[in-house]
């Protein structure tokens, strides 16, 4: 037993027989969550009924009619969250309150990030009773493996490893991470990437055949492309779904809720962290994005790619799942994102007709209805300016729907709130030369956002000649970057700290990461972190290049990037 198997064990004990708990263990991959989370179920509750539901909708069944004495075992507790359904709070407390035990695993990326929020799902991991699973042993735990590895030769090997801890070596880790990096041909490394890279995109599902194939097409150099796609397969499948050390392979077959039948393959968690490490920042390539957005069937994963491509800029792939889940699963907010993009795009048309569909079939969408007319009365304005401005003006209505447009009407007929809001807007989308423009009109909001700008890049050039014409704010903010020493002189380190922690999963990291490599205006960093899909970068690059006044702005901000990074021409 290590340390925490005692937390566990209290945790899971507490409350019973009168009412249950909800406990999550967190942990990286292969360091022990579900064999301790089990061993610890089966020593306390040997007799109890277990449920292990395939999905969320399942799970909520029971909440108005819950059983006693049963583990619901939701080990990689993210598959139930965020989806639509979404596993909620208040089933949780039902089954809890009726004698049950709710037991997950997440990785502590997956802990941070969800309960990083306000809304139900973040409530709900915030109020689980949490077990850290450390990835390594400590001292204590050392000293009883050494013990045991004294009559146990597995466990002796084990300690010996100087790159991984005891739990990942036993796990089978560090022979997965080689049929990655040394395999038995190009095919096999092409498939499991292909997994590794939709898994690092939040696909759950497991991935079929024909859609393997598809996505490896873009991994495979061109010689290896030329035999008939069937071959590939069969190159590729015996390797890397042949059981390893501890019967583990790379990919391993699930079955769809049917005896006999293969829904398709999934990637073992520990060589998908492993991969998705080593890739981090590298593009997803184009035949990949396509097979996921147009062959996944799950509206879960279809949303979550979704987030992905927009986090990415890639909106070609974000316009096809988010169709998708208009069109085969009614969604809702799906469609309202879609018209947000088509917007734009320009189509105006489209979007329109999008939501006049959308409200026809479902009359009760509040969301639709109002967004349908605030689009026709877009249309209208956009008509209006459209003869007498450019497109490049036009073009910045439609960046947000027209939001800044309104607020520049207003803040014209003297509507302080209006103003300020605008402002907020124009500093946070890096609209320098406007704030300049209203800074040199006497607008002391935009004088001094126009000086944080500055001071976050420190341009001390700038500030100083602002200073000169007699801007407070400026002069205030000039001072206090001289007195601070050079901030790009321990920037690397911060940016490493930084990717580190975001790496690990805390919620404030991305934002702190992107807005530095903003005030840097370190381009290549930020489009680092876009190809990594980290939250903030799009908008931080979106807020650098307009800025900056870049010509590729307006259409980049429309139709986003290739898959491999380069403006999208529609």
């Amino acid at each position: 037993m290590r340390d925490f198997d005692f937390s566990l064990r209290t945790a899971l004990a507490s409350k019973l027989p009168i009412r249950g708990n909800f406990v999550v263990m967190v942990g990286g991959s292969s360091t022990g969550k579900t064999r301790s989370l089990y061993e610890a179920v089966y020593e306390l509750v040997p007799d109890w009924r277990l449920i292990q539901p395939a999905e969320a909708a399942e799970l909520l069944k029971w909440r108005n009619s819950p059983p006693r004495e049963t583990v619901f075992w939701l080990d990689e507790l993210h598959q139930y969250l965020g989806g639509h359904p979404s596993l909620t709070s208040e089933c949780v407390r039902a089954l809890v309150r009726h004698g049950n035990l709710v037991v997950g695993t997440l990785w502590p990326d997956q802990y941070a990030r969800w309960t990083a929020g306000r809304e139900d799902v973040h409530v709900l991991v915030k109020g689980a009773f949490v077990v850290p699973v450390p990835d390594s042993l400590n001292s204590a735990e050392r000293a009883k493996a050494e013990e045991v590895g004294r009559q146990d030769s597995r466990i002796r090997d084990a300690l010996k490893s100087d790159e991984v801890g005891m739990t990942q070596v036993l796990a089978g880790g560090p022979r997965l991470v080689m049929c990655w990096e040394q395999p038995t041909n190009a095919y096999v490394k092409a498939m499991i990437t292909v997994a590794a890279d939709a898994h690092r995109l939040g696909v759950q599902s497991p991935l079929n055949g024909a859609l393997l194939a598809s996505a490896m097409f873009g991994y495979l150099r061109p010689r290896y492309r030329v035999p008939p796609t069937q071959y590939w397969l069969t190159q590729a499948l015996p390797h890397a779904t042949d059981p390893l050390y501890g019967d583990v392979s790379p990919l391993f077959p699930v079955d769809d809720g049917r005896a006999g039948t293969l829904a398709g393959y999934t990637i073992a968690d520990y060589l998908a962290q492993h991969v998705r490490s080593k890739r981090r920042t590298e593009p997803i390539p184009h035949e990949a994005w396509d097979a996921f957005a147009t062959m996944l069937r799950r509206p879960e994963d279809l949303r979550r790619l979704a987030l992905g491509a927009s986090a990415r800029l890639r909106y070609r792939y974000t316009e096809v799942a988010l169709s998708r889940l208009v069109a085969e699963f009614g969604d809702g907010r799906a469609a309202a994102e879609l018209v947000d993009l088509l917007v734009r795009q320009d189509r105006l048309a489209e979007a329109q007709q999008v939501l006049t569909e959308r409200v026809g079939a479902h009359p009760e969408d509040r969301l639709a209805v109002k967004k349908l007319s605030l689009l026709q009365e877009l249309r209208s304005r956009v008509d209006q300016v459209r003869p007498r401005q450019t497109p490049a003006e036009v073009a910045e209505i439609l960046a947000d729907g027209g939001v800044c447009d309104g607020l520049r009407q207003e803040a014209a007929a003297g509507d302080a709130m209006a103003a300020d809001r605008l402002v907020e807007i124009l500093l946070e989308r890096g609209c320098l030369s406007e704030l300049r423009g209203r800074a040199e009109q006497g607008d002391l909001r935009s004088a001094e956002a126009l000086a944080d700008l500055y001071a976050g890049w420190g341009d001390v050039e700038q500030l100083r000649a602002r200073a000169g014409a007699g801007d407070r704010a400026a002069e205030l903010r000039l001072a206090k970057l001289e007195r601070d020493a050079d901030r790009s002189a321990g920037a690397e380190y911060e940016i490493d700290a930084l990717r580190k922690a975001v790496d690990e999963g805390d919620p404030e990291a991305p934002g702190k990461l992107c807005s530095l490599l903003f005030d840097l205006r370190d381009e290549t960093n930020l489009l680092a972190e876009l190809d990594a899909g980290t939250a903030g970068a799009a908008e931080r690059l979106l807020g650098l290049y307009t800025a900056q006044e870049h010509p590729s702005l307006i259409r980049l901000r429309a139709f986003g990037l290739t898959a491999d990074g380069q403006l999208f021409t529609p």
